[in-house]
């Protein structure tokens, strides 16, 4: 598996994590999903929020 493959599978258990989190969670605000994402996969909360939004690098 290839370094970009294996972006493209983390950057989706992001975005996946992150509807199951809201899901579990509607009244969490949207920070405390990223924070509580972040935990979950190691990442900072900077990197889980540009993941979401699609910026830069992390555009698919």
């Amino acid at each position: 598996m290839t370094r970009k493959e294996r972006l493209r599978q983390r950057n989706q258990k992001v975005r996946r994590l992150f509807e199951e989190f809201s899901k579990k969670n509607p009244q969490w605000r949207v920070d405390a999903l990223i924070e509580a994402v972040a935990l979950k996969v190691y990442l900072a909360p900077r990197t889980v929020d540009a993941i979401l939004r699609g910026e830069g690098c992390y555009s698919e």
